[in-house]
């Protein structure tokens, strides 16, 4: 039992650690990183006690002061104080205009939903299962980040993503990257406290409901926290090792309809169950099956989100990315690829298709593939190198 100024300290259930003022913002153990629920509680009771101290009416005092006396002097602006964060909104708001988020979710590689912080984007953790099944086939990679582009706005957003322990992480809304990674690594320490030794697969509804709440409730002030983070972090780009990008797929579409599929790589991993002697016949295949599960995800995005994909970038090694990239043409026409390298390089390679591809799309798609054959045979010779610098 403490006594007196040893009211004022906590002690962690986990290593044992005494925590004394002043807090730690964040509401961890500084010993073992353990989110500690009765700061939290101990934060919101010495917010009420502020709160009962303002409204406590202070005796009335008379003064001979008149404003005349008192307007020449410099008036002091008072800074306006975070408000409550609200996790229903559509948007939590960092710098208005600038900076938000929109979910910040939690899912199994295996499709178990864990955590969800506004219902109204759950289709975002349905999506996030579904890139991350693309990244592991036809990608083959580690599922990093995301950028969607709205189809009214043109704004774009991002998802980041982070895979641990086969759980995948989610933070979705427009903010830097550095600052994003520094939420879900706060998410990730919440929910091994909460979760502890317990399969995500297999615990029950009411489980699940406890492990939401107390996330929800530690989410809120790790939130406020990082609104404070204005000038702490900084957006930060891809880096990239390569100074060129090498093209290993080219698709073009029309309302989900495959109109060309060109594979250019064999490393890209399509797989079927059919046995194929003919090589010919053999790559037509893997061209469709790729084509397929590109033209799936982008239809599925576009449903759920109303955006378009623009890229969506997986991890093969150290700096090493692999892209799968979207750009709308007129008349309801895509392109699409995937390639590996640097993601600079891809405006200038759309720009050279565009130009290849703009006498063919000056109309609608009609079901006639008669002239897309010929424009397939004019981008073979366009993709004879693969990479552009």
């Amino acid at each position: 039992m403490f006594f007196g100024r040893d009211k004022e300290k906590i002690e962690c259930p986990k290593c044992g650690y005494i925590v004394a003022k002043p807090y730690p913002k964040d509401k961890l153990c500084p010993k073992c990183g353990k989110f500690l629920a009765h700061l939290l509680e101990r934060a919101i009771e010495e917010e009420e006690k502020t709160k009962l101290k303002k409204l406590t009416p202070k005796k009335m005092k008379t003064s001979d002061k008149t404003p005349s006396k008192v307007l020449h002097k410099k008036v002091k602006v008072k800074k306006n104080q975070i408000s409550g964060v609200d996790l229903s909104k559509d948007k939590i708001e960092v710098k208005p205009g600038e900076e938000y988020i929109k979910l910040m979710g939690i899912i199994t590689q295996s499709r178990t939903p864990i955590f969800c912080s506004n219902d109204k984007f759950v289709y975002l953790l349905e999506l996030s299962y579904n890139l991350d099944f693309i990244a592991n086939s036809i990608l083959g990679g580690e599922l990093d980040r995301m950028s969607l582009e709205a189809e009214e706005t043109g704004i774009a957003e991002k998802g980041l993503f982070v895979i641990d322990s086969g759980i995948i992480y989610i933070l979705y809304g427009k903010f830097p990257n550095k600052k994003g990674y520094w939420l879900i690594e706060q998410m990730k320490k919440v929910l091994r406290d909460e979760l502890g030794d317990k399969n995500p697969e297999i615990i029950d509804k009411l489980q699940k409901h406890t492990i939401s709440l107390k996330m929800e409730a530690a989410l809120k002030s790790i939130i406020q926290e990082y609104i404070q983070l204005q000038e702490v972090f900084s957006d930060k780009k891809i880096p990239f090792v390569d100074d060129k990008l090498n093209v290993l797929y080219f698709g073009m579409s029309s309302q989900s309809i495959g109109i060309i599929s060109l594979l250019l790589d064999n490393r890209i991993p399509a797989k079927f169950s059919m046995s194929i002697s003919d090589p010919l016949d053999e790559l037509e295949m893997k061209e469709s099956v790729v084509s397929a599960k590109i033209e799936a995800l982008a239809a599925n995005t576009l449903a759920n989100t109303q955006a378009v994909p623009r890229w969506i970038a997986v991890k093969l090694g150290y700096q090493h990315y692999r892209f799968l990239t979207f750009r709308k043409l007129d008349n309801d026409y895509f392109i699409y690829m995937l390639s590996e390298g640097n993601l600079d390089k891809l405006e200038s390679v759309e720009n050279l298709l565009e130009r290849i591809v703009i006498d063919t799309t000056t109309v609608k798609f009609h079901g006639d593939l008669r002239p897309f054959n010929e424009l397939k045979t004019e981008l073979k010779g366009f993709f004879g190198k693969r990479e552009f610098s």
